[in-house]
């Protein structure tokens, strides 16, 4: 499933601080993703805490599963449409075990039993090929979940084993499996 993360800064300004506190959550931006992985990018820092009200808005808000992220607005000098990091288990506890990620950022979580394992997805989002792709069917700078939702992979056996290949080998199986004349 893609979806937008929940966060509109400005709607919660109020809710946001500096600091750690009670029921509050570190803010994931866009700008936490731009090296492909994520890192609290420093510019956030006034900014990093959300404080959250109720049940309620902890269910709404909080992303506490492991997931794929994908910068959801990037800059037309940018060299890479899609800026993609995993959200791995041990990097949601770094961050403390949940996140709340803000409106510039797409996630995409299972809604079952996953075919192809989290991190091997994040890698082949990853890939120039890729990249391209969402060029081709994206007429802006913004990558919106329902063009994630949209992509074509091949059969999901086929990309699960490109998760044992290394970056190269990877990049090429994908570039392959993307040439015109495939199915």
């Amino acid at each position: 499933m893609a979806s937008t993360g929940p966060l509109v800064w400005n709607r919660r300004s109020g809710d946001l601080s500096a600091r750690k506190g009670r029921d509050r959550y570190p803010v994931l931006w866009g700008a936490d993703l731009t090296t492909g992985a994520v890192v609290k990018h420093a510019s956030r820092r006034a900014l990093r805490w959300l404080t959250t009200t109720s049940d309620r808005d902890r269910k709404t808000m909080v992303q506490d599963e492991p997931a794929v992220l994908v910068q959801r607005t990037t800059a037309p000098e940018q060299t890479r449409r899609l800026v993609v990091a995993d959200l791995s288990p041990a990097v949601l506890a770094e961050w403390g075990g949940g996140i709340v990620v803000e409106n510039h950022v797409n996630v995409l979580r299972p809604v079952q039993q996953p075919a192809v394992p989290r991190a091997t997805l994040a890698r082949v989002l990853a890939t120039p090929t890729l990249d391209r792709v969402m060029r081709s069917i994206a007429g802006s700078v913004a990558v919106s979940a329902y063009e994630l939702a949209a992509l074509r992979f091949p059969p999901a056996e086929q990309v699960a084993a490109w998760g044992e290949l290394d970056d190269d080998a990877l990049a090429a199986a994908v570039a392959e499996a993307y040439r015109p004349g495939q199915s």
